[in-house]
């Protein structure tokens, strides 16, 4: 079927209809079978299962339809892979020996272009029926040729065809192919194809032919006269006027190509005296414009030089600013911190220590103090967004929950200013931010909220979209002209700047909401209209796509929240003269007289902090509870604590001589001192400044300023915690000295069995009526040999247990030896224990920890391998040290487990088979007695323990106090 036609609406006709001649498409075939052989071309016929066979397109009396033509066209340019395969198939074969046989000589000898041109759109009704050539212009050397066709054409291919068959006739005479171009186009909707063509006229080569005749003739006239024979003569005279001939036809082709030559000549001439003036033209501007351009340069770079001296100083005065604000907060903080801990202290005592006047003056006090901070807080966040160092902690937020539970402390706030607040909408998608900083973003909108509304509702309405969810903090308060909308969010702006303004503020919260919400690629926008209220509406994204790895912390630094004092909250909320909320900053809390002093037994706490106020307060607040020591700089602290050895460190961090950084670094550098809890206190809210110090060893952190309760709090969860571990490590000492007191009986249940035997014997041979004296020695020497097993069994049991603080002499092999005996009992048949003993000398060390050592190893040992396994236990020298191997070939260890195996309270075993401290102590021991603990393993392949101890021989080292809960201060290794 045809597609042009059906297309058209017409009858769908076959493709052998009587449209097109088959010689139109032997053009296409024979240029397609020179390029890519007749192989291929078979190929493609083969592949394409086309109506009509290649035999049947090689008769030059067939017919085919347009449709099947353009069909083939697209086959043909397809394969060829050639865009171009249509135009170059017409130039290189329509008008060619093998297209037009003998024709093409005769048209070569006697023919023109003009004829060409003209007997091809006169035959053309014999080769094409569907179409219609006409000649509209005809002149020497151009053509202008028109097509209609009455079958419309769907592709350009055949207009391709068309113009290279037209521009190939030149060629006939050795002549380029014509210029061809196309005006219009039938498939483009015009009403016909119109072609222009433009070629070099060929001159007719008349002189040969002519030389030829004349010269067969007096060839003729020669021999009839007898002037030689009529072969040679008419041969001869033929070649001779071919030549002649020819001869003329050069010298008119070599005439006509210098007149061309002389003509492009002159015109390039032109061509050059016009590129000459126009050069000068150039020449004259580029010189104006270099001019123009050293100037311009000059001014750039005298600007350049002027912004790069701004942009230096501008710079130095960023990092002056920013450390400005970084000394301003320190130096503020601290003050502050006197003046909200004193008011703590004193709004803690009861009712009856100040009378009504004096506590409502301290409350307001220390509500102007909270939002004193406050605002020193937002000046640094501001700040530090300024310089670019905000980082986020990108977690899930479900904020309906997180809502819900920041509007709590609110409520009291508009309970008692006579405001509803109310929160509406569901649970939403969980969103992706930073949890600190958002909340800071929705305590700024919701205090304002409650601060510009008097009476009415505050509501905070949560929704979602497919992008979005949106949260709305409504109220119905004062308004916001419509002048101050387009300002609202800029920094230190204010809605009302007269001098009579009502409600105070920086214009800094509300910055500090918009620019901390575009940091999570959320926005905020407001409408408000004056004196009927205002809407804030927040979006944050969905999803994580918004998550920026350049903004985000690291990932091994911790999540903190900051603590919120109750005085902060009321201090949210501006005071209105004498009606301003009454919220005191912390709950009454009985405290013992400022003479109080802390019992004998009372832990002691050592305090370093360089400025007197904040030590003396500290002194005040903390010695009804505990024993104290104070040191003014880190190296003091460092060498109290090392000396005096407290429960408990409260260190500045800022201080001279040595930061409080370096001193937690030297105290968890050194044995004696690496369990030692330490609190920190900065003025720093930076959660940098918290991770160094939390990564280098600090337990807790205090920022300034800290509610007197508060760090009481923290000292004794410190202190608990400390207990707590020490209790842990007592058990899994228990533990072990279980399993010692397990092999014991069952050690010990064969000699008393004997010598409870041997008793019944003995009484009757002495109460008998003949006393048997051989058979009573024989019991009293069985229960004797009982009695001697037993107490050597009573006193390996105590040594093995025993721990003291001095070093003394141990023999590696007997200590393993006496450990895998008291396991005995525990071992199955069918395990094998070997012994490699490689070490004659002995270590000086704690024999009884280092038993527990051993029985722990063996113990986990056992406990990995079946009942056909095998441990060996080994001992070596290496250089200055003894190397204690405990090798198993059972489970192994995973690789994702290596890295935590001595951390305290982790365990492989099932929940219940252990307290996870084994290893822990384990390690602490090692490192007590001076040397160091590695596992190696390798999962299903089996574990090796490699613990190193050193040989030196030192019977007066005392050994220091052995603690269980301190961090490991040297990880082990990994194969």
């Amino acid at each position: 079927m045809n597609p042009s036609v059906a297309e058209s609406g017409l009858e769908p006709r076959p493709d052998n209809a009587p449209e097109v001649s088959v010689r139109v498409t032997s053009t296409l075939l024979l240029h397609f079978e020179r390029q890519y052989g007749a192989t291929r071309l078979a190929e493609v016929f083969r592949d394409n299962p086309f109506s009509l066979s290649l035999a049947y397109l090689r008769t030059p009396t067939n017919f085919i339809s347009l449709g099947f033509l353009e069909r083939l066209a697209d086959v043909l340019v397809k394969e060829s892979g050639d865009p171009q395969f249509m135009r170059k198939a017409g130039i290189s074969m329509a008008a060619s020996p093998e297209a037009l046989g003998f024709v093409y000589y005769m048209i070569r000898a006697f023919g023109s272009l003009e004829i060409c041109f003209r007997k091809t759109v006169e035959h053309s009704s014999s080769y094409n029926r569907v179409g219609r050539f006409e000649i509209e212009k005809l002149e020497r050397e151009r053509l202008v040729l028109s097509y209609r066709s009455a079958v419309p054409e769907t592709r350009r291919h055949i207009c391709e065809l068309r113009m290279g068959q037209f521009a190939s006739f030149p060629t006939i005479w050795g002549q380029p192919p014509a210029d061809v171009s196309e005006s219009q186009c039938q498939v483009q909707g015009a009403d016909c194809c119109r072609y222009h063509l433009r070629w070099m006229d060929p001159l007719p080569m008349w002189g040969r032919y002519s030389g030829l005749a004349l010269g067969a003739l007096s060839g003729v006239g020669a021999s009839m006269l007898g002037l030689g024979h009529p072969a040679f003569t008419v041969t001869s005279m033929s070649l001779a006027g071919v030549s002649l001939g020819s001869w003329v036809d050069l010298r008119r082709e070599m005439r006509r190509k210098d007149d061309a030559l002389n003509e492009q000549a002159q015109g390039m001439m032109g061509s050059l005296e016009e590129l000459q003036q126009r050069y000068d033209e150039m020449f004259r501007i580029n010189v104006a414009l270099e001019d123009r351009v050293a100037a311009r340069t000059r001014e750039l770079t005298e600007t350049n030089v002027r912004l790069e001296a701004a942009l230096a100083k501008q710079r130095e005065l960023d990092r002056l600013k920013s450390e400005f604000f970084d000394n301003v907060s320190h130096e503020l903080r601290t003050p502050l911190t006197l003046i909200l801990l004193t008011l703590d202290s004193l709004l803690q005592r009861g009712p009856e220590e100040f009378a009504p006047p004096v506590r409502q003056h301290l409350q307001t006090m220390n509500r102007s103090a909270a939002r004193l901070l406050r605002l020193i807080n937002n000046l640094l966040d501001l700040t530090k967004l300024e310089a670019g160092k905000t980082k986020l902690r990108y977690e899930p937020l479900d904020l309906q929950g997180f809502l819900s539970s920041l509007l709590v402390p609110f409520e009291v706030l508009a309970d008692r200013k006579g405001v509803v607040l109310e929160l509406e909408g569901n649970v939403t998608t969980a969103v992706h931010v930073d949890v600190a900083h958002l909340e800071n973003v929705f305590q700024n909108l919701i205090s304002n909220a409650l601060k510009f509304t008097t009476q009415g509702t505050v509501t905070v309405r949560l929704r979602e979209d497919e992008q979005w969810v949106h949260v709305e903090v409504i109220d119905t308060g004062v308004g916001i002209a419509t002048q101050d909308l387009s300002v609202i969010f800029d920094r230190f702006a204010q809605a009302d700047s007269s001098g009579t303004r009502r409600f105070g503020g920086t214009g800094i919260g509300l910055a500090l909401v918009k620019e901390t919400l575009e940091l999570h690629k959320g926005g905020i926008e407001v409408s408000s209209e004056l004196g009927k209220g205002s809407n804030f509406h927040v979006r944050l994204p969905k999803g994580s796509a918004h998550v920026s790895e350049d903004l985000r912390a690291g990932n091994g630094e911790p999540t903190f929240r900051p603590t919120r004092r109750s005085a902060d909250m009321a201090a949210l909320v501006e005071p209105e003269g004498p009606g301003a909320i009454d919220t005191p900053a912390v709950e009454a809390l009985p405290l013992p007289s400022p003479d109080a002093v802390a019992g004998p037994d009372a832990p002691r706490v050592l305090i370093v902090e360089d400025e007197p106020e904040i030590r003396a307060f500290l002194r005040q607040v903390l010695k009804p509870y505990y024993r104290l020591l104070e040191a003014t700089n880190g190296e003091e602290g460092l060498k109290a604590a090392q000396k005096e050895r407290p429960d408990l460190i409260v260190s500045d961090v800022m201080m001279p001589v040595m930061s409080g950084i370096q001193m937690l670094a030297a105290l968890r550098g050194s044995p004696e001192t690496v369990d030692m809890p330490i609190i920190m206190l900065t003025a720093r809210q930076e959660v940098d400044a918290k991770v160094e110090g939390l990564s280098m060893g600090a337990n807790d952190y205090l920022g300034k300023p800290f509610s007197p309760r508060e760090m009481l709090a923290r000292i004794e969860a410190q202190l608990r915690l400390r207990d707590a571990a020490v209790r842990a490590a007592e058990n899994e000492r228990l533990a072990a000295t279980g399993l010692l007191t397990s092999g014991f009986a069952h050690e010990v249940r064969n000699p008393l069995n004997g010598l409870m035997n041997a008793l019944l014997p003995l009484r009757e041979s002495l109460t008998s009526g003949s006393p048997d004296t051989a058979m009573a020695v024989a019991m009293l020497d069985l229960i004797e040999e009982c009695g001697q097993r037993i107490r050597g069994l009573a006193e390996g049991l105590l040594s093995f247990v025993r721990t003291g603080s001095k070093a003394v002499a141990v023999d590696l092999g007997a200590s393993l030896d006496a450990s895998v005996q008291a396991l005995s009992w525990r071992l199955p048949p069918g395990m094998k224990v070997e012994r490699d003993y490689q070490l004659p000398e002995p270590v000086w060390g704690d024999p009884g920890s280092l038993n527990q050592v051993w029985v722990n190893l063996l113990d986990n040992a056992v406990r990995a391998i079946g009942p056909d396994g095998v441990v060996k236990v080994a001992t070596a020298r290496d250089g200055e040290d003894a190397v204690v191997s405990i090798i198993d070939n059972g489970v192994g260890i995973k690789p994702e487990h290596m890295e935590r195996l001595f951390q305290p309270f982790f365990s492989t075993r099932d929940a219940g088979e252990g307290t996870g401290l084994g290893l822990a102590l384990c390690q602490r021991i090692v490192l007590r007695q001076g040397g160091r603990i590695r596992v190696f393993s390798e999962l299903g392949k089996g574990t090796r323990v490699e613990v190193r101890l050193p040989l030196e021989a030192n019977p007066d080292r005392i050994l220091p106090p052995l603690m269980a809960e301190g961090k490991a201060v040297q990880p082990h290794w990994r194969t």
